[in-house]
């Protein structure tokens, strides 16, 4: 892995909490440092190991190793981070992204009460009239800590994943977070401090009340699969599929099923979703993106939507193709088959 590449993987997964490639090593993932004078007490604490990316602010003077310098910030809103050569990757505050431009990679962060507000209208936009925001879809932008906005469990996260360090030397996991200890401490201190944090909230906890965050999240149960939707899309604009609508999001493709009100899919992120334009017609199911026919996607809306009950709306018929259709690849029906008793 070039320098470039292994730098990108490690700022992804510092901002969003996505695992890192490769075996597990001693040490944190991925280390930033708001002040390089830090450097020798993450050392010593035994934060830095075999896998650890440790980066550094380099004013003029260098850093020591085995940091790795870098120029700007990753927590300032507006600010540009640069290795000093050909990588550039900028930071927005939510609620003023969709007015900035975008000149590369970017990530858009939450800071405070105001980004949060902002980022919620936008989803439940999104739900109601199937209006996704089109800077948050981008391909080259990242929205940062996305489980702690959407209250999906992230087994990933923790300190042995990603640790931001102040210019004070107070640790969290993310620039917004709860502070878990100093950088004196042991990643199994951070770590155990982290875990009665709560996983879903650490990431948060500088920007937003705890309260005000769970009461927004517990009206919108459907906030994690708009966040697995808005991938999706992002995904496919990168491919040069635009236009799209998602299933469940302002509209479906089967006539009548947003009439009946079936929507048990809306609270469930780990269910394939359907896309589909006036022609096209799309499913992502976890990492794979698959092109169907419209009544492909017509049947697995019903039966995602349905939560799998037989009826008027998901016929016997269309299930058995269905899965013999999923089946070629490699993939079984998504949820189980329920047959009322009235209908047998």
């Amino acid at each position: 892995m070039t320098i470039r590449a292994r730098l990108k993987q490690h700022l992804i997964s510092w901002a969003t909490a996505s695992p890192l490639a490769g075996p597990p090593g001693a040490g944190v993932g991925t280390l930033v440092l708001a002040d390089a004078a830090h450097v020798p007490a993450v050392t010593a604490a035994g934060l830095v190991g075999s896998r650890t990316l440790l980066l550094a602010p380099d004013d003029g003077t260098g850093v020591l190793a085995p940091a790795v310098s870098y120029q700007g910030s990753l927590t300032e809103p507006g600010d540009e981070f640069s290795n000093g050569q050909d990588f550039f990757l900028q930071t927005h505050a939510y609620a003023t992204s969709p007015f900035m431009t975008v000149f590369g990679p970017t990530i858009v962060r939450v800071f405070d009460q105001n980004d949060f507000d902002a980022f919620l209208a936008d989803a439940d936009r999104a739900l109601a009239e199937g209006v996704f925001p089109e800077f948050l879809i981008t391909s080259s932008v990242l929205l940062a800590d996305p489980a702690a906005l959407s209250g999906a469990h992230d087994p990933a996260d923790g300190p042995a994943l990603r640790l931001y360090a102040d210019r004070n030397g107070q640790v969290s996991t993310s620039p917004t977070g709860a502070v878990l200890g100093t950088v004196d401490d042991s990643l199994d201190t951070l770590t155990e401090r982290f875990a009665r944090a709560g996983h879903d909230t650490a990431a948060l906890d500088a920007a937003l009340p705890a309260e005000t965050r769970a009461e927004a999240l517990r009206s919108r149960p459907f906030l994690a699969r708009y966040l697995e939707a808005v991938t999706a899309l992002r995904s496919l604009m990168a491919r040069g599929a635009t236009g799209l609508r998602v299933s469940g999001f302002g509209s479906r493709m089967t006539p009548g099923l947003a009439a009946a009100g079936a929507d048990a899919d809306l609270a469930d992120p780990t269910l394939p979703i359907v896309l589909y334009g006036d022609k096209d017609a799309y499913v992502v199911a976890g990492s794979r993106l698959f092109a169907v026919d419209r009544r492909a996607a017509q049947a697995l809306e019903c039966l995602l939507a349905t939560s799998g009950v037989v009826g008027d709306i998901l016929p016997a018929d269309q299930v058995g193709w269905l899965a013999e259709l999923l089946a070629r690849h490699d993939l079984p029906l998504p949820v189980p088959v329920r047959v009322p008793a009235a209908a047998r």
